[in-house]
């Protein structure tokens, strides 16, 4: 519903948006591939795993995971087939060949299912969404040990938010310079923007004049120095989406700068 006024918290809410808007398509499309798989084993797991959607992009969330992989194991398909006939030399100097603006052509593609772009192997666009199933289906990335099916936090984890200093120190050095390895809600397309190596450095909500009602959540604390008591501190409310003061608390320590007499 549109507003005139927000609130801090109203803005932290935008934030903290993970709603799977872009996604949301590619989920149904996926459940009436599934729908006529038939009695196809890989399919019929890929169908079990992926009936709940809540539509966001959710730590726990299994069909999340299965339908953005599902996505890109079309866009592969797709593209593999469009640019098949592509000059190898040039490919292999271009490295891996992508068509810019993928979801400007690829949707239309698998809605409007155009005969005549189908190449040889490919006997239907049907044909190809359901090939585009099973590889999900297959992926040892999409499964666990016990072969159940994995869940976005599973794959989408703060696992690369270091000091500086931790690619240079053996990696027992890694549980005092890196924030702990846990699961994160968001991904790219939304305004939760969160992946292992990118994402929002923090997130605000403050007004002039209004500080006081001020919002702030920023990952791994407000110091740099791993031995300080403010390293880490606030990174689980930015974790959590946890709302913590824009303004500071009581002073703890002062800094004094003297000039010689």
């Amino acid at each position: 519903m549109a507003r005139e006024r927000f609130t801090e918290r109203d803005i932290l809410g935008i934030e903290l948006d993970d709603r799977a808007i872009y996604l949301e398509r590619w989920w149904k499309l996926l459940r009436v591939v599934l729908a006529g798989a038939g009695s196809d084993p890989l399919l019929a797991r890929l169908e079990v795993a992926s009936q709940k959607w809540d539509g966001r992009a959710s730590a726990d969330s299994i069909s999340y995971l299965l339908t953005r992989r599902y996505r890109e194991a079309v866009e592969r398909r797709a593209t593999s087939m469009l640019l098949g006939a592509f000059p190898q030399a040039v490919a292999n100097g271009a490295g891996e060949l992508r068509l810019g603006q993928t979801e400007g052509w690829l949707w239309p593609l698998v809605t409007i299912k155009p005969a005549h772009l189908l190449t040889a192997g490919h006997g239907s666009w049907d044909e190809l969404l359901a090939a585009a199933a099973r590889d999900v289906a297959r992926d040892p990335a999409n499964l666990r040990k016990d072969g159940t099916f994995r869940t976005w936090g599973d794959v989408n984890r703060a696992s690369s938010i270091c000091h500086p200093l931790a690619r240079a120190l053996p990696d027992m050095a890694k549980r005092y310079l890196c924030m702990p390895d846990v699961a994160l809600p968001g991904d790219d397309d939304m305004p939760r923007v969160q992946r292992p190596a990118f994402g929002a450095s923090q997130r605000m909500a403050v007004a002039p004049g209004h500080e006081a009602e001020g919002i702030i959540e920023m990952p791994a604390g407000q110091s740099g120095h791993p031995l300080s008591p403010f390293w880490r501190a606030g990174h689980e409310a930015w974790v959590q989406g946890a709302p913590t003061p824009f303004l500071p608390g009581p002073t703890q320590h002062v800094l004094r700068l003297t000039p010689r007499t």
